[in-house]
């Protein structure tokens, strides 16, 4: 994931009616959403992409797993903040996204962009809250590289999708630690190191120590 996520609409917040608020950060993720295109035909786009995958990212904190699950827990979303939400993306409100919209819209949208947004978000929001310290010589920010197969993702190919990860966070178990970029490796696990390297060139590295495993003892990588 090389790209980075790049406001389409002006994201001046839009008026709501009555006592409907968002917090901050809600705010910051809405309108980074807006950045994500629609894959959808061009006809039956009452849903806004930035509403629907909003309203999916929240069920998702919630716990629920499943188009049907999430479907359920949209439609018991209050009928204010549904509506606070379209009116923040200058849509008119559409009633909810039934099931099959909600399928429509994740299974046709660019996964590299929406990674884009996600880890712009997460990192803007880390910061913001002031779980990243800042960093000295002593105590140097971390970025830490692991790569995973993900159970159940099979791709046309038949093989398994295996993605490899960079963390931000601070060094020691640190919970906080957050995705800053991701992207899939190009078949084998092997692969590793080239991928770790597209993932580390678009990132600021100075003053950070970066973190991998054994696989990524390599000259090209160390010179990066």
């Amino acid at each position: 994931m090389s790209q980075s996520a790049t406001l389409i609409a002006d994201p001046s917040p839009a008026p709501l009616s009555g006592d409907v608020s968002f917090a901050p950060s809600c705010h910051g993720l809405l309108e980074l959403l807006l950045a994500v295109s629609d894959g959808r035909k061009d006809q039956g786009r009452d849903h806004p992409v930035a509403v629907v995958l909003a309203l999916v990212a929240a069920a998702t904190v919630a716990g629920l797993k499943g188009y049907t699950a999430i479907s359920g827990w949209v439609a018991d979303v209050p009928t204010e903040i549904l509506d606070g939400l379209y009116t923040r993306v200058e849509a008119r409100p559409g009633g909810r996204p039934s099931r099959s919209t909600l399928w429509r819209v994740c299974t046709d949208t660019d996964g590299d962009v929406l990674d884009a947004v996600i880890a712009e978000w997460t990192t803007a929001h880390r910061l913001r809250t002031g779980e990243q310290a800042c960093t000295s010589s002593d105590t140097p920010a971390q970025v830490r590289l692991d790569g995973k197969t993900v159970r159940g993702a099979i791709g046309s190919d038949g093989e398994q999708l295996h993605l490899l990860c960079a963390l931000a966070g601070s060094p020691g178990p640190d919970p906080a630690a957050v995705i800053i970029a991701q992207a899939p490796t190009d078949g084998a696990k092997t692969t590793e190191p080239a991928t770790a390297r597209a993932l580390l060139e678009p990132i600021d590295l100075r003053d950070v120590t970066v973190t991998a495993d054994a696989v990524h003892t390599v000259k090209a990588t160390a010179e990066l």
